[in-house]
């Protein structure tokens, strides 16, 4: 997905810029007594680390996977690795200050009861337009109130080609193996791509906890399911590449095709 945004925003000509938390989800799962690692983020100006501050805390351990829940102190992964990451970046930039910032997310109010209840433009959690740095951010989603058929019917009008996870049937475009992945998407998992539903499973052991509630293993969790039948095997082949090698636009005199995930209702990423 990295290299299909970095496409489609050459396409679109917008410039791209990402933060990250270094060592990803598997770093952070994998802490043991120790700090989260630094940040990284990219700027205008090249590749910035932003070090933790460990003088305030105390080492930790992770040694579990984020389990499904509002809070996200447990389902740590989008605090630790996309929040976190997004307010650093922003706080540690001189070209944020003494400016107008807008944040734009795109969560839409039917995609859940917690972002039903999100307001459509506020200030940021970065924003101190009143202090020192006079850091003006307002946070803005734009989508809140569309329904997903306006969101696929933008997308068809400007002939964007699909991302590849609506195209294997997964119904958002998280990461693969999600914690509120459902049983089928397991399944989907264990038959195309066996080796990451392994990994998981070996974690699962090491761990002595589950990714499900119920105590089950990926493994056999994908057991009690049939998966998608993909028959988009254009987009299979894309998706064992890290490198985007497809078109990210409808080329001139082709159809633009509905992807197979579009609509479905099998959990597959977090609300």
């Amino acid at each position: 997905m990295a290299s299909y945004n970095r496409a489609l925003a050459s396409a679109l000509g917008l410039p791209l810029y990402f933060s990250w938390l270094e060592g990803g989800f598997e770093g952070e799962m994998l802490k043991e007594n120790g700090y989260s690692r630094p940040h990284k983020v990219e700027t205008p100006n090249g590749l910035i680390t932003l070090e933790r501050d460990t003088s305030r805390s105390a080492p930790a351990t992770r040694r579990r996977f984020p389990q499904q829940s509002a809070s996200l102190q447990t389902r740590w992964c989008s605090s630790a690795l996309k929040i976190d990451v997004g307010r650093r970046a922003l706080n540690n930039q001189a070209r944020f200050e003494g400016t107008r910032t807008l944040f734009i997310t795109g969560e839409r109010r039917e995609e859940s009861f917690n972002r039903a209840k999100y307001n459509q433009l506020e200030p940021h959690a970065c924003d101190i337009r009143a202090g020192k740095k006079a850091r003006h951010v307002d946070a803005w989603r734009p989508v809140l109130h569309w329904s997903e058929e306006q969101v696929w019917d933008i997308i068809r009008r400007h002939r964007i080609v699909a991302p590849v996870p609506y195209r294997l049937h997964w119904n958002r475009s998280s990461c693969m193996t999600c914690i509120y992945n459902g049983p089928r998407v397991w399944a989907t998992i264990n038959r195309y791509f066996p080796k990451r539903a392994e990994a998981i499973a070996a974690y699962e052991d090491q761990f002595g906890t589950t990714v499900s509630r119920n105590r089950i293993n990926v493994i056999d969790l994908g057991a009690t399911a049939r998966p998608f039948e993909v028959d988009d095997m254009e987009a299979l082949e894309q998706a064992y590449s890290r490198e985007y090698f497809l078109p990210v636009m409808v080329p001139p005199g082709g159809q633009w095709v509905m992807p197979a995930g579009a609509f479905g209702r099998e959990g597959c990423g977090a609300v």
